[in-house]
């Protein structure tokens, strides 16, 4: 059965918008706005490898680098290949906008923070007067 080729998305406008990105912020925006884009067609690419991977029950039993394990496995790197590129944004952001602390300098500081003020001498009086 001939098919006829499917039109490749046109992403040039991402590729033009992540040239334009100046912040972490804008980069995600962008990042997220193609992913947001492809993630409907690649799911149905995702479901599709799978079905083809069952199809007949040819699946059942398949060993490794069969056809159908190839294919399942194909259809799992896409959806890893999708979770990965969120975890890479989220992580980007993380660095720039909420970066973990600096454990070095924390230690420098606090070997140089004075330590707690001195107990006082004398009877310690509570509110209620002097203890007995």
């Amino acid at each position: 059965m001939p098919h006829a080729p499917f039109p490749a998305p046109d992403l040039s406008p991402y590729r033009a918008a992540l040239d334009a990105a100046e912040s972490p912020a804008e980069f995600s925006n962008v990042l997220n706005a193609l992913l947001d884009s492809v993630a409907p067609s690649l799911n149905e690419v995702i479901d599709h490898l799978a079905a083809t991977a069952r199809w007949r029950g040819q699946n059942r039993g398949a060993e490794v680098e069969s056809p159908p394990w190839l294919l399942r496995n194909a259809a799992s790197s896409i959806a890893s290949g999708l979770a990965m590129a969120t975890e890479a944004d989220v992580k980007i952001l993380r660095a720039h906008y909420d970066p973990a602390p600096d454990l070095d300098a924390l230690q420098k500081h606090s070997r140089r923070a004075p330590g707690p003020p001195p107990a006082p001498s004398g009877p310690q009086y509570g509110p209620s007067g002097p203890r007995h």
